[in-house]
């Protein structure tokens, strides 16, 4: 009897070990994936011939405490034979929460913009985020912190340098159907400020389908001769939700 019971205690013991583990791993939060397309085109002919062809894709993984988020665009647009705009961006940033507000982040952009005077401006930096408003309305967070930037401009000049980035991000949904989302990056360093805005104002048609329409300002405070300081890029696109 006596040695029944000394070889059932060990799993008497270990049982509620087993079961509060399976509940924590039940309570862990499950991964979640959010990511959206959008294409915009337009094409006009007759006493002039225009193109224009833009396409952005977001991704954003998260999986607490880390946070990925990756985006990619390009702009083509032509009158005439001759190209007005070749505009291709890639910036991927990872996120490592502290706690429910602050998280130290590290970020890299790179953009090839041939009008803008640079034939690419590439940087990387890291430093701290903090998340001033969120709420089921919406959310604004502020990043800020050191880097490093390479450039090389379209006359073959290149340069390196440290740099001081600022990024701040503003996503308000006034409605079911509306959201209005601000980002404003800033690339502050000796050779050249980078200034990059971006405003958008969304309809969803449906829970995938949204209309939108988005304004950019890009500007670049040192840029070579002729050429002007600051770029704007409006479109109206179509946008689709993956979740």
């Amino acid at each position: 009897m006596s040695l029944r019971i000394w070889m059932l205690a060990p799993i008497c013991l270990s049982t509620p070990l087993i079961s509060t583990q399976a509940l924590a791993a039940d309570n862990t939060p499950t991964p979640v994936w959010t990511s959206s397309a959008e294409l915009g085109a337009a094409v006009a002919t007759g006493n002039s011939q225009s193109t224009n062809l833009n396409a952005k894709l977001k991704i954003k993984y998260h999986d607490e405490p880390w946070t990925n988020k990756l985006r990619l665009e390009t702009l083509r647009a032509s009158e005439n034979g001759n190209a007005t705009a070749n505009r291709v961006l890639g910036s991927f940033e990872s996120n490592y929460s502290l706690d429910k507000r602050n998280y130290v982040f590290g970020a890299t952009r790179a953009i090839r913009d041939t009008f803008s005077g640079y034939d690419y401006q590439v940087n990387a930096a890291t430093g701290l985020g903090h998340r001033f408003w969120m709420s089921d309305a919406g959310s604004f967070t502020l990043e800020v912190g050191p880097g490093f930037r390479r450039a090389k401009l379209t006359t073959g000049e290149t340069s390196n340098d440290l740099i001081g980035r600022v990024n701040g991000d503003l996503e308000y949904r006034f409605s079911q159907m509306g959201k209005f989302e601000q980002e404003l990056t800033v690339l502050a360093g000796r050779n050249n400020t980078e200034i990059e805005s971006v405003s958008s104002l969304s309809a969803s048609m449906t829970k995938k389908l949204a209309m939108k329409l988005s304004y950019t300002v890009q500007h670049n405070t040192q840029v070579p001769a002729n050429t002007r300081h600051t770029d704007t890029f409006t479109s109206v696109n179509l946008v689709y939700q993956f979740e």
